[in-house]
């Protein structure tokens, strides 16, 4: 079965884009994306920063994020000390339970700020950064007999979108649907969505239309 971050990089590979690109626009290091695609998760900082940097990733890839968390905890476990292991690693027989009631409330407090410093981080990129795009369909390098095809995805709300150049409208959830006439043969769609402050990313698809049986 494959692991999650065989998953993730198969995605990326699969829709041509380098660690640079994604790390760019989802302001994950690349190095930790290389962790993630290796499933290096002990060189992690913990499992609450793996878990938010494959549910980030996948959802930039148009993947499921639960699966692939899902499938994260199928292979991997959270030791005592917070690191991350492997299922059925055999843990020692002795252990010294080095757990008080000092030692939660520290933890409440750093968890606390840790998230706090996290939610700032978040907005403060949602500020400056570009907004995300999720394109579902169509998929990369399809084909179709039929002359059009239905581009749909989701960006942020307050976003504007365009479908090869011409802007359409978005829902309040930041969904978008539009119907795109194809020419015989291979076809490019790109989509671009752009935030207030005028940056921008670009989600390129290639469908051919093909001739009926």
């Amino acid at each position: 079965m494959k692991s999650a971050g065989l998953i993730l990089k198969e995605a990326r590979l699969t829709r041509q884009m380098e660690l640079a690109d994604v790390a760019r626009i989802t302001k994950i290091r690349p190095h930790f994306l290389e962790l993630l695609e290796s499933d290096d998760f002990s060189r992690l900082p913990n499992a609450i920063v793996a878990k938010g940097f494959i549910r980030n990733y996948a959802q930039f890839l148009g993947l499921n994020p639960d699966y692939l968390l899902a499938v994260f905890r199928r292979d991997f476990s959270e030791n005592p000390k917070g690191q991350i292991v492997p299922r059925g690693m055999v843990e020692p027989v002795a252990k010294t339970n080095l757990w008080t009631p000092r030692s939660t409330v520290i933890a409440v407090v750093v968890l606390f700020f840790t998230l706090f410093l996290g939610y700032l981080g978040y907005q403060y990129t949602l500020l400056v950064g570009p907004p995300s795009l999720v394109l579902s369909s169509p998929p990369d390098r399809s084909s179709t007999t039929q002359d059009t095809v239905e581009v749909y995805g989701k960006t942020d709300p307050e976003a504007t979108i365009s479908v090869n150049g011409n802007y359409i409208t978005l829902d309040k959830g930041g969904q978008f649907s539009v119907r795109l006439q194809l020419n015989p043969g291979a076809n490019l769609v790109t989509v671009t969505a752009r935030s207030k402050n005028n940056r921008s990313v670009t989600v390129k698809r290639h469908v051919f239309l093909t001739s009926g049986p």
